[in-house]
């Protein structure tokens, strides 16, 4: 799907997935107001004679070689639900991703306040009820809140593929979201690593709460409902019990962490301001914590995660900082710094994982 002005990216991303076809939807009312629904709508109504799935890729999609491939497996590991393919870096589900990737998970249940809708694959039915569901609502209602509404009201499972299978450019937005910064994957590396596969028995699910880091703040997502899949996030003072320590006992390990800075945490310290060095390392901290102490993780992390890919590893931490600090630092600040912002996840990571053992 896409707008006449994006045009070129659209068709350049058609030509990356030959041979197979692709059909090019666009924008039905260009010159209208802004709307993302209208041209997800058409998009989702396109639905080939005879499929059982349906693909919708947004024009700023950016997909590895042989993406259909993995697509394919992914919606055949997944044939009855949403098939998520991208997952942004400061979004719930991102921190959902990222908390898979870490236990060497292959899926993740959405933490839905929207369903990412980059790269979605529906059931053909599903895609077909979608657009009448579309068609009822608030013109300007977001496509991908309108999706996470269908699938709560018709009881459509929503799973993420981890890693994500596809990113997003970083171009400018035809419907006002460049206040928004970059709105990356949270965990895509290209090409899943060798011996990747969408198995969907390692699927993570059954957890009630998320590490979570946006707009600079430490937070945990916490679930109000299972039922209709709410979730809201908190602040760390009020949920962090759940992990089995306190704020007085997690800064003091931060303390002692940063105490006597190597070379590259002195010249952190000095371009980054003090909270958001804490807040990266804490997140990170929980995330330990969570692996090693709390079920479901624990035992997911005991059957599945040891070792985890050193790339989706690296990739996760990465992001953590890139996707959490945005707009205190700004993205094209946290990459002048650099591997140095994961350096400090990963201590913090380490930390959560030796809790009580070192």
């Amino acid at each position: 799907m896409t707008h006449p002005s994006r045009r070129h990216l659209a068709e350049d991303l058609a030509r990356r997935l030959a041979p197979y076809p692709v059909e090019v939807v666009v924008d039905p009312e260009p010159d209208g107001p802004p709307r993302t629904l209208r041209t997800a709508s058409a998009a989702w109504a396109a639905v080939g004679p005879g499929c059982t799935h349906h693909l919708v890729l947004q024009d700023d999609a950016v997909v590895p070689p042989g993406f259909l491939e993995h697509a394919f497996r992914a919606v055949q590991a997944r044939p009855d639900g949403a098939v998520a393919l991208h997952s942004d870096w400061g979004s719930r589900n991102g921190a959902a991703v990222r908390m898979a990737a870490l236990l060497g998970a292959r899926w993740v249940r959405a933490v839905c306040d929207y369903v990412p809708t980059i790269a979605l694959a529906l059931p053909a039915t599903a895609a077909k009820g979608l657009v009448d569901y579309m068609a009822a609502q608030d013109p300007d209602e977001a496509d991908d809140v309108a999706v996470a509404h269908f699938a709560r009201e018709v009881g459509l499972p929503v799973h993420l593929a981890v890693p994500n299978l596809a990113a997003h450019h970083d171009v400018p937005s035809v419907v006002g979201n460049n206040d928004r910064g970059r709105r990356e994957a949270s965990c895509y590396v290209g090409e899943p690593p060798p011996g990747w596969s969408p198995d969907p028995a390692r699927t993570l699910d059954g957890f009630d709460c998320l590490p979570y880091f946006k707009h600079g703040e430490p937070r945990i997502v916490v679930e109000n409902d299972r039922p209709t899949n709410n979730w809201s996030p908190v602040p760390l003072e009020a949920a962090v019990d759940r992990f089995g320590v306190d704020l007085p006992a997690l800064r003091g390990r931060y303390a002692r962490d940063v105490a006597d800075p190597q070379p590259w945490l002195a010249d952190l310290a000095a371009r980054v301001p003090a909270d958001q060095l804490w807040s990266l390392w804490v997140t990170a901290c929980l995330m330990g914590l969570a692996r090693t102490r709390m079920e479901p993780f624990r035992s997911l992390w005991e059957s599945w995660g040891r070792p985890v890919e050193p790339v989706l590893r690296e990739r996760v931490l990465a992001t953590l900082a890139l996707g959490g600090m945005f707009p205190r630092v700004t993205h094209p600040e946290v990459e002048r710094l650099g591997t140095a912002p994961a350096r400090l996840a990963a201590l913090g990571l380490a930390a959560g994982d030796a809790w009580g053992r070192d």
